[in-house]
């Protein structure tokens, strides 16, 4: 017998179980992809960038020229632009007490220096003393002050000096020379350059590195004179210790002397004198060996101005204008290796003008000694 067909209402509900069945499928079709798929990678991450390498800073000029700023040849930066810029002598020389308030000349030496980008050094001499001295007896020069009265005086005036600078030139670089050659002033008049000068000057240095720290000027600024062997057979330094222990580094320093100037004059091909003495006398120094500078050196040409003052040095550093620029070459190329070193800071000639030592000569050109040290400080071996 035939079946009967499915009524309507066994269809609709056939319909609608195939139905919910796809949808359940498909659902779980969309839940397996969700669940197994691979993951989305993450968008990629920016690459940082290269950070720029520092500019290096150019090297710190370290020549420099006597006269630099107060000479009546040339153009004031005809030196400076070439990166010889310490300065010392003429107008920013002063006597103990003259300040930047006081004393409108070495006001305005300073300014002018600055102007050009010249680092100053500043020797500061006594304003009074006895009279007399300078190795021969001179009436015109002053003998190192020995009683308490002339150190004070000389002392208080020194830092009132410096005080002055650091306060009209805040954040500015210079230096400090307390005396000139102080070796040659020994008291009496006549008295022997040697032990005797050194005591003397070792009683006014221990008082200014009291009293400088006491007004918080920087001890790396004060350059304290200093040379070798003396008239009398002794040595500088090892006196200036032996008369003033406390000039020595330890717990009962008055200082330590934390830095040095020479002027060692001679021949570069020489170890008892001129550039290559330099180390020789810097082994004798117990602090501030990494901070030394040569603040006069220098030859005189026979030929030039007439050889005017080439007799104010030893005989052997007088030439003709072809020797003088040749030592001078040889001298700057020794002391820039003491200088790569890290503990020569300044080499400053003798000088900008002046008879035979000149680098310019009156009408402002080059003699051969400028020439070479133009050539020398435009190399870059000069740094």
């Amino acid at each position: 017998m035939a079946g009967e067909a499915p009524s309507r209402s066994v269809l609709r509900r056939r319909w609608k179980l195939l139905l919910i069945l796809a949808v359940g499928i498909a659902l779980l079709g969309v839940d397996y992809i969700a669940r197994y798929r691979a993951p989305t990678p993450a968008p990629p991450a920016a690459t940082p960038p290269v950070p720029a390498l520092p500019v290096p800073a150019p090297p710190l000029a370290w020549l420099g020229l006597n006269y630099n700023s107060s000479s009546d040849t040339g153009g004031l930066d005809d030196f400076a632009v070439r990166g010889v810029v310490f300065d010392r002598e003429g107008s920013i020389e002063v006597d103990d007490g003259e300040t930047t308030d006081n004393a409108p000349q070495f006001a305005a030496g300073l300014n002018t220096a600055y102007s050009a980008h010249m680092v100053p050094d500043i020797q500061v001499d006594p304003a009074s003393g006895p009279p007399g001295c300078e190795e021969n007896p001179d009436p015109s020069k002053l003998c190192l002050p020995t009683d308490q009265t002339g150190i004070g005086s000389y002392v208080q005036g020194f830092i009132q000096t410096a005080s002055s600078v650091l306060g009209a030139h805040p954040g500015k670089m210079v230096l400090f020379e307390p005396m000139d050659e102080p070796w040659s002033w020994g008291s009496p008049p006549g008295t022997q350059s040697g032990k005797v000068s050194a005591a003397q000057y070792a009683a006014i240095l221990a008082q200014i590195l009291i009293a400088a720290k006491a007004a918080r000027i920087p001890s790396r600024d004060i350059y304290v004179p200093a040379t070798g062997r003396l008239r009398d057979g002794t040595s500088w330094i090892p006196d200036l210790y032996e008369a003033q222990p406390c000039l020595k580094p330890g717990p009962r320093s008055c200082g330590p002397v934390a830095g040095w100037n020479l002027h060692p004059y001679g021949l570069p091909s020489s170890l008892s004198e001129g550039i290559e003495s330099v180390p020789g006398v810097r082994a004798g120094m117990l602090s501030g060996q990494d901070n030394v500078i040569v603040s006069e050196i220098g030859f005189c040409a026979v030929n030039v101005d007439g050889g005017k003052q080439c007799n104010e040095n030893q005989p052997d550093i007088v030439g003709t204008s072809a020797q003088t620029a040749a030592w001078l070459s040889a001298t700057l190329g020794e002391a820039a290796a003491m200088h790569r070193a890290g503990w020569l800071k300044a080499l400053v000639v003798w000088a900008r003008s002046g008879g035979g030592w000149a680098m310019q000569n009156p009408d402002g050109s080059l003699t051969a000694q400028g020439r070479a040290l133009d050539l020398f400080a435009d190399s870059a071996a000069g740094g």
